[in-house]
């Protein structure tokens, strides 16, 4: 199950909630909520929080992909916060799909700073906060 965590939509940032095991009808309400956000705003920033987590039916393996194939330059940078070591592999897997985000893994009781993390300026390589 995907659930839109409450509050946390601002601008290029929403806050996901994942648990259960992901099926076709989960995407197709997500789906919609991500490409609109970044309809307007051009880069997406992702906190995922995995509780329970189960896994992924094959229908929803294939929505992702889609996904992932067709929006992989528009994730600005995703935090991933779980309580299981498969999910850092799991992350750092993602990079190869999302070469130009940025992405990180944070267990279960870093959630501040994950949130920190994804609402961070990015800063340029002269050190400010002009490029977001």
């Amino acid at each position: 199950m995907i659930e839109i965590l409450q509050d946390t939509q601002h601008e290029n940032v929403i806050g996901i909630k994942v648990s259960g095991t992901l099926v076709h009808a989960d995407y197709e309400k997500f789906v919609p909520m991500l490409e609109e956000i970044i309809a307007k705003h051009g880069k997406l920033r992702c906190y995922f929080e995995m509780h329970d987590f189960h896994g992924v039916t094959p229908r929803a393996i294939w929505d992702e992909t889609k996904f992932d194939v067709k929006h992989c330059k528009d994730i600005e940078r995703c935090a991933v916060v779980g309580e299981k070591k498969w999910l850092e592999w799991m992350t750092k897997f993602s990079t190869v799909i999302f070469r130009s985000a940025e992405l990180r893994y944070f267990d279960v009781s870093e959630k501040e700073q994950a949130w920190e993390w994804i609402g961070a300026e990015k800063k340029c390589s002269c050190g400010c906060a002009c490029h977001k």
